[in-house]
């Protein structure tokens, strides 16, 4: 088999993964054990191991990429305490862990993709459509499963899922081994000059879709109750909620991703980044006052693979090298968004629907506003100037 294909296996385990543990760890902790407080410090907890990203992409570049995704087969450990300790800071503890290995897997795995600087969206898109078909497959499974096996069994399941994704993905690696240079420091100031204008672009989007996800996420499960009229414990329910969080949006989203990929290739990629920003923009503010019925089809939409694959063709011709530094910065920026998720929360609850809106108003607001402002604000780079370079 193709050693591509051993990749796109491991990143689709990757998420089959974690969709598993997203499925479940909403609804159990944030309605049925804790209540709606501690998912924004669970969300936070997921995000805050990223801000590290940069810097160990960074040191891939330079000192060896497999070497850094030997690192991130650790995360198989904290999935097995995630489920099972009854401490609420001893659960956020497992999370932090299992984020910060799972973010270096993703770096350097995302990093080969980017390398193809004329072909990015087709070869995205493959791998968004394996990661997609994996969060929609774990997502209807996951309540049944632990519901049949229980939390132990759920967590050795996800520790072994965990590490047959890093197996596939060692062995699917199609990427350099290192960037060319031995300088740390000439790598992240390259990407950072390459680019530096879209910052604040991607942050203020990335704060916004974190906000909007996770509110409508809980959201989703009391629109689904109201809908199925089960008012018990609610067990029953939460397999219809894996069914419409992510299965159904994942089915719906996946004809699309091949089509995206091809529009990527002919320069596209700025285009959908602004209509996809637009399109949450404007879901995110009506989802909290739709009627059930309106809110799942609205919740359904395939959003994300526009926003997804426009972001890497961004940042893939906006660089010419130094690639797991580059998809390093990625995952650091959604590590600022979710810190700034415990900082915002900490001073305007975004619970309180006035605070939502207007946060919701603010960050996908103004990157759709720098982004209208200038059309060579993330303009990619001229391809035989990277050659050149």
């Amino acid at each position: 088999m193709e050693k591509f294909n051993y990749l796109i296996i491991g990143l689709m385990t990757l998420n089959i993964v974690y969709s598993l543990y997203y499925i479940i760890s909403r609804p159990l902790l944030g309605v049925d054990i804790y209540g709606s407080w501690i998912i924004l410090y669970v969300a936070s907890a997921e995000y805050a191991p990223s801000l590290l990203s940069f810097i160990l992409g960074a040191i891939g570049d330079v000192y060896g990429r497999r070497r850094i995704l030997l690192l991130g087969s650790l995360g198989f450990i904290p999935l097995l305490f995630v489920f099972t300790v009854s401490d609420w800071r001893l659960i956020l503890v497992s999370i932090f862990f299992y984020s910060l290995f799972t973010s270096i897997v993703s770096v350097i795995a995302l990093s080969c993709l980017i390398e193809d600087r004329t072909r990015i969206g087709t070869k995205y898109s493959r791998a968004g459509l394996s990661m997609g078909i994996g969060w929609g497959f774990g997502s209807s499974l996951a309540w049944p499963l632990y519901l049949k096996i229980g939390r132990y069994g759920f967590a050795v399941m996800l520790s072994t899922l965990y590490i047959v994704s890093i197996l596939m993905i060692l062995k699917g690696y199609i990427g350099k081994e290192r960037d060319a240079s031995r300088g740390l420091i000439i790598g992240l100031q390259h990407v950072y000059s390459g680019l530096s204008r879209f910052i604040p672009v991607l942050l203020f989007s990335s704060i916004g879709l974190a906000i909007g996800s996770n509110v409508n996420a809980l959201i989703l499960d009391s629109k689904l109750r109201d809908l199925f009229s089960i008012f018990n414990t609610g067990f029953e329910l939460r397999i219809f909620y894996g069914f419409f969080c992510g299965t159904l949006p994942v089915l719906l989203g996946s004809p699309l991703r091949l089509i995206i990929g091809r529009l990527v290739d002919k320069g596209y990629e700025k285009t959908m980044f602004t209509a996809s920003i637009l399109t949450y923009l404007i879901l995110y503010l009506i989802l909290p006052h739709t009627q059930p019925v309106i809110f799942i089809i609205l919740w359904m939409l395939p959003v994300y693979p526009f926003y997804d694959t426009s972001i890497y063709a961004i940042i893939s011709r906006s660089t010419s090298r130094y690639e797991a530094t580059v998809t390093g910065f990625i995952s650091t920026i959604n590590s600022l968004a979710g810190l700034s998720l415990l900082l915002l929360n900490s001073t305007v609850p975004i619970n309180n629907p006035a605070a939502y809106s207007i946060q919701i108003l603010l960050f996908l607001g103004v990157p759709i506003m720098l982004t209208a402002m200038s059309t060579r604000r993330i303009k990619p780079l001229n391809t035989l100037s990277v050659i050149h370079n």
